[in-house]
């Protein structure tokens, strides 16, 4: 429990949300750029979205039952006004990438359709 009070801990936590949650969304695009014929591929990628959704949903009630269980910090009047507005910001940041991550490889996979082969199957 003590790696939870480290602030590497919310980062990593962060980045491998963000990177299954952006992986799973953009699963059908995947496994047509892997050679899947397109309507295969999307439903073969629904399961995976579903499930990547499922998963990130079960990892913020674990997440916030984690910070419910960690020690509070001791520190002055200073410290406990800062933490909510950093905390405010990273949800800000974390929601944004969330949505601005898949979106970018969407416009990625738009720009390089010409190599992707849509016909494969």
């Amino acid at each position: 429990m003590s790696f939870l009070s480290k602030p590497a801990a919310t980062l990593a936590a962060l980045a491998f949300g963000i990177l299954v949650f952006g992986t799973g969304l953009t699963s059908p695009i995947w496994l047509i750029v892997v050679g899947e014929n397109p309507i295969q591929a999307m439903q073969s990628g629904l399961p995976i979205v579903v499930t990547s959704i499922v998963g990130l949903a079960i990892s913020i009630g674990l997440g916030v039952l984690a910070s419910r269980l960690r020690k509070p910090m001791e520190a002055g009047p200073v410290a406990a006004i800062a933490a909510p507005t950093r905390n405010h910001a990273l949800v800000h940041v974390v929601v944004m990438l969330m949505f601005v991550i898949p979106f970018l490889t969407i416009i990625l996979g738009y720009l390089l359709r010409q190599m992707i082969d849509f016909d494969a199957g």
